[in-house]
């Protein structure tokens, strides 16, 4: 059973990997709408966590974490989110301490940013991922309640990302990159609205805008699901069925959920058939 749970633990670490590259919590930063100073202290704070790589300290990891993802839930929701996408992917990435205490910080810290709000769909597929990593010893009670509440989040997430695809969206339909104000204006492509003098003209030229909007927006979220939706599928079965074949058995529990959270007969059947096989 223990080189059970090290090859387990082995295949999730790569899989993390590969599905959160590092890079991500960084191209978020250009996006962040606060002032300099904040921007310039969220800098600091990131690389203060980039600097216990060198002494791989959990105990200094957990007490830096804990005061400065504070101060950002408090201060600044977005930054939040990229502060804790940075301490999870430090955490999931990295041979860091102790790999139970590892596992018990990066749960707690990606469950602490699912639990705190409404998140875009695809900040909530990642820190939903950041759940894969279990610790490997832990009470047996402690280790129900967190299996329960973590398969719970890996199906209301399986849930919203399912419910989000539109099986008929068309990939062909146009948008544009600049759009042309009306014709009687005589005005090039991309030109500010404020720029159309005649107000019924600049009203047509916003409205086209704000659809064209709609439709970049709508484009982006339906190819990000087409390209990372059957992976996530997958991710979620193997958590389930790596959790739940894990003492103690629990084939009522996880039951319960499939029934509230999955529709698809065959892939509830499925993921139990796989849990029966792996208990054995």
């Amino acid at each position: 059973m223990k080189q059970r749970s090290v090859r387990v633990l082995q295949l999730t670490i790569a899989a993390l990997c590969i599905l959160i590259p590092l890079v991500t919590f960084m191209s978020g930063l250009q996006s962040v709408a606060f002032g300099q100073a904040s921007g310039n202290e969220l800098n600091q704070d990131i690389a203060k966590l980039d600097s216990f790589l060198s002494n791989r300290n959990l105990d200094s990891i957990e007490t830096t974490v804990d005061k400065e993802s504070a101060k950002w839930r408090e201060r600044d929701r977005p930054s939040f989110i990229i502060y804790m996408t940075k301490a999870c992917s430090l955490l999931s990435s990295y041979d860091i301490g102790d790999l139970s205490k590892r596992a018990s910080l990066l749960s707690r810290y990606a469950i602490s940013v699912l639990t705190s709000g409404n998140l875009p769909l695809e900040d909530h597929v990642q820190f939903v991922s950041f759940l894969m990593f279990d610790p490997l010893v832990m009470d047996e009670a402690a280790w129900k309640t967190l299996r329960q509440q973590k398969a719970e989040l890996w199906l209301a997430a399986r849930r919203r990302v399912q419910t989000s695809v539109d099986p008929a969206f068309d990939f062909n339909e146009p948008f544009f990159l600049n759009v042309a104000p009306p014709a009687g204006s005589g005005l090039p492509a991309g030109i500010a609205p404020e720029s159309v003098r005649d107000p019924k003209l600049r009203a047509e030229y916003e409205r086209a805008i704000a659809e064209n909007s709609a439709k970049t927006r709508r484009f982006n979220d339906q190819y990000w699901l087409k390209k990372n939706a059957p992976d996530f599928y997958q991710n979620v079965e193997r958590y389930l069925v790596n959790a739940y074949s894990r003492p103690p058995a629990d084939s009522n529990e996880l039951e319960r959920l499939l029934a509230r959270y999955v529709d698809d007969n065959g892939v509830r059947a499925q993921i139990l058939e796989q849990v029966r096989n792996g208990s054995q």
